[in-house]
């Protein structure tokens, strides 16, 4: 690998991202991942393809590897051994399932890609709909292999019956073995049967072998146990030998003709293992995404465009869960997140500050998350982080100087940065560490200025950390460049790893060497022979950067208020949402029992209304039956002479005549009758006419009368029919006589 990668830790990154693959063409792919090598943005896609179903039912993208097997498979001179079968019986039930849940996938069909995405002719989907579902291969190797992946006969019509002849002679061979072994059992070391050169015998002791006529097969080590096939097991023993030879020949020949036709196949075996490497790549990279937090970041595609933003970013390998993944003990302390935003007006940053204050993880930070970004990985950063296209990256980080090559550090730093000057691109990132270190401070700060004006010429994206107060000097007289430092505590007399841009620091040796233990008289001479300028400029910076962590304090304060008004405004406006859809509910409540009573008001004057005018219908329809009753009366003539008039419906008016006239003959009660009774009764008759029931429907209030109007009904026999010949049941009244 590069090795200014490697300076960066981009390989143990890898390492880690390839680890979440389950294939080996996925492991491979992922192990050859480098910035620039024009697959970020189908890394992207991939990432984007799968990322919804995978949060929601990882169980519907199994991977499950078919390596060795497909290996096997597609070498016209390989064999499966049984452990292939089984892996690539599981292998195609897992792609089948595979193939479905990608030909499901929606995006990015409903969304536009976000820039910095692929994407062209490769999705998932597509290629997904268009395999053939290797589901019925995977069925017919279940019905030939069992679960470990050793060949079931009897589930094979071809090699059934050949095993079954097997196994009896099988057991033949071995129930006579077991006999004899029981016959002579001083004979033998162990009562077992075993087996040399495909044929069953025994172990005799070699001083009673002659207990046991047969071939003597083979002799133990120690020459004190003869293995003897008994002559009485010969014939068992070559009827095994030859239905064992049977069956594996035709065990040997279904595999071949298996094989055969799986290998017809090749073409689809393959697409098979590409799709399946795909998708294990897209889920090893949100794997990744998900043990460093990490989100994708928008990803410039045009070099000149863009720019770099950094929000909340933190060096994935001092993240507390990659470090419990590589095995490594969690940091005593919190990570520092880093912000930092750079323009393409003014990509240059110089970063200084204390040592041991975290500057060269700044560097890192900054290189390891753009490499990433530019491979198409995620990044433990904010939504919202940012990366500028990056045709090249260089880093000049660490100690290159070597004893078998002769160079010092110096020497070693000079020769990578003339390399990195001949092969950067324009708009590449250089990440420089300990700028003009290594010489003299005035000849350093010098060649670093000069290297800083060539590189920004360029319009390249330049992170450099040094501790000349030279190059920070001029870094805040430049357009293109700014400073930033890393803040110290000066209570604690510690670095806090807090990025500070916009102001120059000072590298503190002597309050570090102070905090170390060195002698104050060492110190004080330090002081002296600092000089007076560079003591003022020390305390200006030292002035300076105490007025800036006031500032971010109060900022920080202001923020806290802010954000604690903010919550208690988002409270109040909760409780306000809430109180009125209270009082919405309980308005709707009120209406809805308004309305119910309203309703229930107008179902009751509606009935009423309907009640009374059924009455009224009723009192017309009985003043009208009884007008009927009383024209008939009249025309009998038996009304007239009574005073009493009858109404009947129907046929039955002549026999309310007969009624009056059988009440007007009973003179006697008549005669005691006062006022103008009214009886009705209901008369129910039969077929024939004959009179079978009748009820009092109404009283006339004068018990004597209703009793005389019964009486009278029970001696009147028969109704008379209607002109149509029928009879009805009617209901009659019957007036009674007039005072």
């Amino acid at each position: 690998m590069n090795p200014e990668l490697e300076a960066l830790e981009f390989s143990v990154a890898i390492q880690l991202i390839q680890s979440g693959a389950r294939t080996a063409p996925a492991r491979k792919s992922l192990s050859a991942m480098r910035p620039g090598d024009g697959l970020a943005g189908l890394r992207r896609l991939r990432q984007l393809e799968l990322q919804e179903l995978w949060a929601a039912s990882p169980d519907r993208l199994p991977t499950v590897p078919m390596d060795e097997s497909l290996d096997e498979l597609l070498n016209p001179a390989g064999w499966l051994l049984p452990e292939h079968w089984r892996q690539l019986r599981d292998g195609l039930r897992a792609m089948s399932v595979l193939l479905r849940s990608l030909a499901s996938l929606t995006w990015p069909e409903t969304q536009p890609a976000p820039p910095g995405t692929h994407l062209g002719i490769d999705r998932l989907q597509v290629t997904a709909a268009l395999l053939p579902d290797p589901a019925p291969l995977a069925e017919r190797l279940a019905k030939s292999f069992n679960t470990d992946g050793q060949l079931d006969p009897l589930r094979i019509p071809a090699l059934a019956s050949l095993y079954k002849v097997r196994q009896e002679a099988f057991q033949a061979v071995q129930a006579k073995l077991q006999k004899l072994l029981r016959t002579s059992p001083d004979a033998f070391n162990e009562a077992m049967v075993v087996e040399r050169n495909g044929r069953f015998c025994l172990p005799v002791r070699q001083e009673r072998r002659g207990l046991v006529p047969g071939l003597v097969l083979d002799r133990s080590g120690s020459g004190a146990t003869v293995f003897i096939e008994p002559m009485e097991a010969v014939p068992l023993n070559n009827a095994f030998v030859e239905a064992d030879r049977d069956y594996v020949q035709a065990v040997q020949a279904f595999l071949r003709d298996l094989l055969a036709e799986l290998r017809t196949r090749r073409e689809d075996f393959t697409r098979w293992r590409e799709l399946q490497a795909q998708a294990d790549q897209g889920l090893a990279l949100l794997r990744w995404a998900a043990l460093c937090d990490g989100h994708l970041p928008e990803l410039a595609t045009d070099p000149k465009q863009g720019r770099l933003c950094l929000l909340e970013a933190r060096h994935p390998l001092l993240l507390p869960a990659v470090r419990e993944a590589m095995g490594l003990e969690a940091l005593p302390h919190p990570v520092v997140p880093l912000n930092l935003v750079m323009e393409p007006g003014k990509p240059g940053l110089v970063i200084s500050g204390s040592n041991t204050g975290g500057k060269t993880v700044v560097l890192k930070t900054v290189g390891l998350l753009s490499a990433l970004a530019a491979c198409g990985c995620a990044v433990p950063a904010r939504e919202g982080s940012a990366f500028p296209a990056l045709p090249s990256l260089h880093a000049d980080i660490g100690d290159h100087q070597t004893i078998t090559g002769s160079l010092s550090t110096f020497s070693s730093h000079i020769l990578h940065l003339k390399e990195i000057l001949e092969t950067v691109h324009d708009g590449g990132m250089v990440l420089l560490d300990e700028l003009g270190t290594g010489t003299d401070p005035k000849e350093g700060a010098a060649l670093g200025i000069a290297l800083l004006q060539t590189l920004s010429r360029r319009h390249c994206w330049i992170l450099c950390s040094t501790h000349l107060g030279e190059i920070s000097q001029w870094a805040l007289r430049h357009t293109r460049f700014q400073n930033a430092s890393v803040q110290f505590d000066e209570a604690r007399l510690a670095p806090t790893y807090r990025l500070l841009v916009g102001q120059p620091g000072q590298s503190r040796a002597l309050t570090i060497a102070a905090r170390l233990g060195l002698p104050r008289l060492v110190l004080d001479h330090a002081d002296k022979v600092l000089g007076q300028r560079e003591q003022d400029w020390r305390d200006f910076l030292r002035e300076l950067e105490a007025e800036r962590t006031r500032l971010l304090e109060e900022a920080e304060e202001l923020r806290q208020q802010q954000a604690e008004a903010q919550k208690k405004r988002r409270a109040e406006e909760a409780r306000q949402a809430k109180e009125r859809e209270a009082q919405r509910a309980a308005d709707e409540r009120a209406l809805a029992a308004k309305l119910r009573q309203q309703q229930e008001a107008a179902d009751a004057a509606k009935k009423k209304a309907e009640d009374e005018q059924a009455a009224k219908r009723a009192e017309v329809a009985r003043q009208d039956q009884l007008a009927r009753i009383r024209g008939l009366a009249g025309a009998t003539g038996a009304a007239t002479d009574s005073g009493t008039a009858a109404r009947s419906a129907g046929p039955s008016a002549s026999y309310a005549g007969m009624i009056v006239a059988r009440l007007k003959r009973e003179s006697t009660f008549i005669g005691a009758v006062a006022g103008n009774p009214k009886a009705e009764v209901e008369i129910r008759v039969g077929p024939d006419g004959t009179i079978v029931g009748r009820r009092l429907v109404r009283s006339s209030g004068v018990a004597a009368w209703d009793e005389a109007v019964l009486r009278a009904i029970d001696k009147a026999g028969a109704l008379p029919r209607d002109v149509d010949g029928r009879v009805q049941n009617p209901t009659i009244v019957v007036w009674g006589p007039q005072d």
